[in-house]
């Protein structure tokens, strides 16, 4: 019996062991505690800790501690009701006070009869109700807001088969139809109260057809031009766009569908660098500014899950690895607070995943990166050093980027800190558990200015801090 308990000690402490020495992640799943069948879609955050995430069944998920833990806050427990999660377009704060989920009357789509809203002005300590609709058939899909009181919302109206875009003034208190589109299905964006765009696709008896088309406003929803459309096969509907300002703007969906603008729209260019097939699908799309964005990406029929990030305006990308273990899984909503702490959420399978489509059990998915998604660090030697070492990075002076080297002689939580010449922190390369051995650390400073800047490791016990120049 000793003999088995001490192999049976050493299996577990071999197998930690593995575990531990591999655990460098880009992304790391976090719990979420609505359970089996309920989806989590669209996803943001109001500061580095604090978030919200459009849950169904009426419920929304919040955190304050950038998703170590998930709470289910659910406004109004007494309604029936849902909403959609992909496309991922039900929910919108515009600061830590102000945030508003769109929902339908009813627990599926073939049960819908109606549109509501739930809104909170004090962080979801209290919520308000707003019933824009209860007859059948009617649905509430997308809302957004600029400001705390200028906002749209789709409701799809049963009856007539017509998405209806509706604008509020004053907070989502009243609501007016400033424009109707029949058999069509679309999704918007505003970057303030006049200068919009969507992107749509004839949409008839639960059938989606070309032509896709990008248009665009100028007097808040009330009239849209075209400025792109297409007829090459649809997959599947339309995906997302986003403008980070009156300028530059992408437009993701499906047959590897990525679109630019630098122009507002004037001139669309196809994204054709990105390293996707034909049968990929992008659901989301994430720019911070006109440079730095991501891009979720899965592939139909097949196992590509990938996350692709760009740090120069997509002239060229890299691919992160999303984590996810079911095929069949998607990606509805990525954000970023910077260009470190990001979060996606969406769906994977947990039950009978090998089909058929009807016994299948889904979950929703959350995870979390803090180093842009990218590995950026990479173990360089598996030999144990006897002493803690911050190397000199190199190249310096660099331009973009540099690596920065250091040893760790025994297992523990390592952090990896970028500063300003102010002594702010600007980025953390790393900040997790590392076995011993020797690390190499890559900075991209393609986003800072010229300048002194500094790097500081952190282990239990031991600190050091050393210069480097960015010189462009």
């Amino acid at each position: 019996m000793k003999k088995w308990i001490t192999v049976l000690f050493a299996l577990i402490i071999y197998n930690l062991t593995i575990n531990f020495n591999n655990c460098i992640c880009q992304w790391v799943v976090q719990t979420n505690p609505l359970g089996n069948g309920i989806g989590t879609g669209k996803i943001q955050f109001v500061s580095v800790t604090e978030g919200w995430i459009s849950g169904g069944q009426g419920n929304l998920l919040h955190t304050t501690n950038a998703g170590i833990n998930w709470i289910i806050v659910k406004p109004f427990p007494n309604d029936t009701i849902t909403s959609m999660s992909d496309p991922a377009v039900t929910m919108w704060w515009v600061n830590q006070t102000h945030g508003w989920k769109m929902s339908w009357l009813g627990t599926t789509i073939s049960n819908a009869h109606g549109a509501i809203i739930h809104q909170t002005t004090d962080g979801g300590t209290t919520w308000q109700k707003k019933v824009l609709s209860t007859t059948n058939g009617d649905m509430g899909f997308q809302i957004q807001f600029v400001d705390a009181n200028t906002g749209w919302a789709t409701i799809f109206i049963g009856a007539s088969g017509t998405l209806n875009l509706l604008k509020s003034t004053n907070g989502g208190n009243n609501w007016t139809t400033v424009n109707q589109s029949a058999n069509k299905f679309f999704v918007f964006h505003f970057v303030d109260a006049s200068k919009g765009w969507l992107i749509r696709m004839t949409f008839i008896n639960g059938n989606v057809s070309p032509p896709f088309e990008i248009l665009s406003t100028v007097n808040g929803g009330v009239n849209w031009t075209v400025q792109y459309s297409d007829n090459n096969s649809i997959s599947n509907m339309v995906a997302a766009v986003q403008f980070t300002d009156q300028s530059n703007g992408w437009v993701v969906g499906s047959d590897a569908r990525i679109l630019k603008t630098t122009n507002g729209g004037i001139n669309w260019t196809q994204i054709t660098n990105a390293g996707i097939t034909s049968t990929s699908q992008s659901k989301t799309v994430f720019f911070l500014n006109a440079n730095i964005g991501w891009i979720t990406n899965s592939e139909f029929n097949g196992p590509g899950r990938t996350i692709l990030h760009t740090i120069n305006g997509g002239n060229s990308w890299t691919h992160q690895d999303p984590n996810i273990i079911s095929n069949s899984s998607s990606m509805f909503s990525i954000f970023f607070w910077d260009a470190n702490n990001g979060w996606y959420s969406g769906e994977q399978c947990v039950q009978n995943c090998n089909g058929p489509d009807s016994l299948m059990v889904f979950a929703g998915l959350i995870e979390h990166t803090t180093n842009g998604g990218s590995i950026g660090i990479k173990k360089i030697s598996k030999i144990v050093p006897s002493t803690y070492l911050l190397s000199q990075n190199s190249p310096n002076p660099f331009n973009p980027s540099t690596n920065i080297r250091y040893d760790i002689p025994k297992n523990g939580l390592v952090k990896l800190v970028i500063y300003n010449e102010l002594g702010r922190e600007i980025e953390t390369l790393v900040n997790q558990k590392q076995s011993a051995g020797t690390y190499e650390a890559t900075f991209d400073a393609s986003q800072y200015p010229s300048g002194v800047y500094f790097y500081r490791l952190t282990t239990e016990g031991f600190s050091e801090t050393k210069k480097m120049i960015l010189l462009k």
